[in-house]
């Protein structure tokens, strides 16, 4: 419980979910783009993650074997967002290290100077593992981001004379590879063949990944045990200090299993994002804002507080200008082949007909979130259909969908947060949630 008479009035936050933007968008007019704007200010409190940098002339390109992209953008950029209304932000994601350490510094003093809060990264573990606060006319909010991937860069705490470590906020996690009996024993055969560890009251980690007997083969996640720890002791620290506690996860890990990665059924969610969630809503959380994997997932209610599994693309502008570091080309074997003056490789993934139509929308396509508060509690949800703009070079800014559009996307949403038990009402063009 909290130690502090929290906000007895009405309060409305405004959630979106990931900004990649390079561009200025405040030049733009389109009445369908403002009526995106206005949601965005008319709301208490407005949060976005940004997943770009503003590294200055600051650092060098970190090594990522695998990536499409290295963001960088110019720091006015951060200023057309607070021209939109934004004033919490995430800095925790999959690109803060981009540009390693000295990137991210730049990155931080930006919005440090913009006066704007943000949460997630920092000089070392606990800086970015800390609560940052909002304080508004009505109430004040606290800020805990996080970022799921334990490739992106996790800050590290200093321990005596040796300092800690710049970085995002993680919450890594572990696999556990479930077998039948039968099938466990071979493995545990396996194991003793080739003169490694033994099984252990029917556990076994066997060439780095841990097993376990089930009556059924599958592959299940939990969150990684200091890092849950760690990062529910800050949400308690923030209900302590603030009237609405509000946690940003970013999350790119999905249980694919050889599907699709585009197909939005919830059980591609991996299970300790879901029980972290709840975790953090037992901790304190009041809201939980999921983002990372671009494209829409579904909508808990959990012990009356939402959870947003993914909030989708809100700004999502062609990066096409940002170059890539030589490693990229290199591990694709183009490095040879790869000029200055005839840049003409393009390897991003390509698909075709109904595939690709599928994937484009669902990438297009998502929602702002208004999460309205009343003595203390959300009592419901709009969520606004929003399409991006995608008809020029200059695309990728946010429009408010209408019509049969507005209506596909909502039933999307629906169906999604129908299999937490969600129930959500279509009405003129806005789904609405009663919590």
């Amino acid at each position: 419980m909290s130690q502090i008479d929290r906000y007895k009035g009405k309060f409305e936050l405004v959630a979106t979910g990931d900004s990649l933007i390079f561009q200025k968008i405040s030049l733009f007019k389109s009445q369908g783009f403002l009526d995106v704007r206005d949601i965005i200010k008319n709301a208490d409190a407005a949060f976005n993650n940004f997943e770009t940098i503003i590294p200055g002339d600051k650092g060098v390109p970190r090594y990522k074997r695998d990536a499409t992209a290295w963001m960088t953008s110019p720091r006015y950029v951060l200023d057309e967002l607070k021209w939109m209304g934004f004033n919490l932000f995430s800095l925790a994601n999959n690109h803060s290290m981009d540009y390693s350490e000295p990137g991210l510094i730049e990155t931080i003093k930006a919005f440090d100077e913009a006066g704007v809060v943000h949460a997630g990264t920092g000089r070392n573990l606990s800086d970015a593992r800390r609560p940052s606060y909002l304080n508004t006319e009505k109430a004040r909010l606290s800020l805990i981001a996080i970022d799921t991937s334990d490739n992106d860069g996790p800050a590290g705490e200093s321990l005596g004379i040796i300092p800690g470590r710049s970085g995002i906020n993680p919450l890594r996690y572990e696999t556990i590879i479930r077998l039948p009996e039968s099938e466990f024993n071979k493995l545990n055969e396996v194991s003793r063949a080739l003169d490694l560890p033994d099984a252990i009251e029917d556990k076994l980690n066997f060439l780095g990944h841990n097993f376990e007997v089930n009556d059924v083969a599958n592959v299940v996640t939990k969150p990684y045990e200091p890092d849950r720890v760690g990062n529910l002791r800050s949400i308690s620290q923030a209900r302590k200090n603030s009237d609405f506690v509000i946690v940003s996860i970013h999350n790119h890990i999905k249980r694919r299993l050889g599907r699709a990665y585009f197909d939005d059924k919830i059980e591609y969610l991996s299970e300790f994002v879901e029980i972290f969630a709840r975790d953090a809503i037992d901790a304190g959380a009041d809201v939980i804002l999921g983002h990372g994997h671009h494209c829409l997932n579904g909508i808990e209610i959990y012990n009356g507080c939402p959870i947003f599994y993914g909030l989708g693309n809100f700004i999502s502008q062609s990066y096409d200008s940002n170059p890539k570091p030589y490693d990229w080309y290199e591990a694709r074997g183009l490095h040879e082949k790869y000029k200055l003056d005839e840049n003409e490789i393009d390897l991003q993934p390509s698909l075709s007909g109904e595939e690709e139509k599928r994937k484009i929308r669902r990438l297009t396509t998502s929602v702002i979130a208004n999460i309205k508060f009343n003595n203390e509690k959300a009592e419901e949800v709009l969520l606004y259909p929003i399409e991006l703009i995608k008809n020029d070079i200059q695309g990728g800014r946010p429009s408010l969908a209408k019509g049969s559009n507005a209506e596909e996307i909502l039933d999307r949403l629906s169906r999604l947060s129908a299999d937490y038990g969600t129930k959500m009402k279509i009405e003129k063009g806005i789904g609405k949630i009663i919590i």
